[in-house]
């Protein structure tokens, strides 16, 4: 995402209110092409694997193996047998990159029970407010599920939302936050 920055707007234990949190942000997006959705599930257990395989669009994939050596699956290409899933966790679940937006994302917060994991919407741009023009890159929202931070490697209960924008543009992620009913929380940091 280039310069884009992440500012945390909502902390809770409900994946409902985040999702809906993240539904309010998108809603504040200017006119343009089409919202881009990026995500990702870190699985476990073959009960979850199976779990998260069950509510992911078609196309998804899952990451194996290590950063150095991943091995691609193909979630309807699972292994069945128990113990053949088993040996091939812990992997990352993640989404096609044509999704459309709208179509899954409740059934997959849902599914995610106790995972971490996170939902990128890339947006077309946010409005123009008092005192700035309309801005057009590094706009969107960000929803960690079971973590704080936009890392997967560090799950924790509880659910964080983030606004993103350019990483000098503090008062606008505040500004946005406002609207929709929400307030900066804490500092910034990388988006993904």
């Amino acid at each position: 995402m280039g310069s884009s920055y992440a500012y945390p707007v909502l902390e809770t234990s409900d994946p409902v209110e985040a999702l809906a949190a993240a539904g309010r942000l998108m809603e504040l997006a200017v006119s343009g092409p089409g919202i881009l959705l990026a995500g990702e599930v870190l699985v476990h257990t073959a009960e979850s694997a199976r779990r998260i395989a069950g509510v992911l669009p078609l196309g998804s994939v899952f990451r194996s193996g290590g950063d150095d050596r991943p091995v691609w699956t193909a979630q309807d290409a699972l292994p069945r047998d128990l113990e053949a899933l088993e040996a091939m966790l812990p992997a990352t679940a993640e989404l096609p990159e044509d999704v459309p937006v709208g179509t899954f994302e409740a059934a997959l917060v849902a599914g995610a029970g106790p995972a971490p994991g996170w939902l990128y919407w890339e947006l077309p741009g946010w409005p123009a407010m008092p005192g700035r023009e309309v801005e057009v890159q590094y706009c969107g929202a960000q929803l960690c599920l079971n973590s704080r931070d936009l890392r997967l490697d560090r799950p924790a209960t509880g659910h964080m939302l983030y606004v993103c924008t350019r990483q000098d543009d503090h008062e606008r992620a505040g500004w946005l936050a406002a609207r929709a009913g929400l307030r900066l929380i804490g500092p910034a940091s990388p988006s993904i």
